[in-house]
């Protein structure tokens, strides 16, 4: 097998790594981590939290709104991340409609404060969306597991190596994402959400 060319190995983790899909994954298996929340609430939960923006990146996508689908360019990211801001809080009214199970709920509102703690900073700053996600996902998934914050460190650590080796951010800008998932993963760990 060939030697990968060094932009191909941090582009392979950027994608895989990318905010839709850790969050995605984050949700659509809350009940493998509490059995209380029936599948089709984290399917309800994942739908108006991640597909639904997802589809509103890829049209802007296709219609040459956005330069690329990890919106880069920090002046095309706003509008994405208002129609996120509206469909999550769209799912989270049929969530209450429905009678969700709260830590679904909690889930949702957690993936939402950071959504607007990483939307405010874009708004003057360009910082790391990626690894923001990353960090909250794998802090918040590993949570109260033997090795977990060694592994969400580990997984945090390589994001931000991909996001700057392809030189999408700075170390600046994936140091303050991470601070920012950091910050809502510990959200998570109030009693008040809990």
């Amino acid at each position: 097998m060939p030697p990968l060319k060094t932009s191909r190995l941090p582009r392979l983790i950027s994608h895989v790594l990318a905010p839709t899909i850790l969050a995605t994954l984050l949700l659509a298996l809350t009940p493998l981590r509490f059995p209380e929340v029936p599948w089709g609430q984290a399917l309800l939960a994942t739908t108006f939290t991640t597909l639904i923006p997802w589809a509103a990146l890829m049209w802007a996508r296709g219609r040459g709104k956005v330069s690329d689908v990890h919106v880069t360019r920090r002046e095309q990211r706003w509008p994405l991340l208002l129609v996120a801001l509206v469909s999550i809080l769209a799912g989270l009214v049929l969530m209450f409609v429905t009678r969700a199970e709260p830590v679904m709920i909690r889930e949702v509102l957690l993936i939402m404060a950071g959504l607007l703690a990483t939307g405010a900073i874009t708004l003057v700053w360009k910082i790391s969306i990626h690894v923001a996600v990353a960090a909250f996902v794998f802090l918040h998934a590993f949570a109260g597991q033997p090795y977990g914050p060694y592994l969400a460190v580990a997984m945090v650590a390589i994001t931000s190596w991909a996001r700057v080796k392809l030189s999408h951010h700075t170390s600046s800008q994936v140091f303050a994402g991470a601070i920012i998932g950091a910050l809502v993963a510990m959200l998570g760990l109030l009693p008040v959400l809990r």
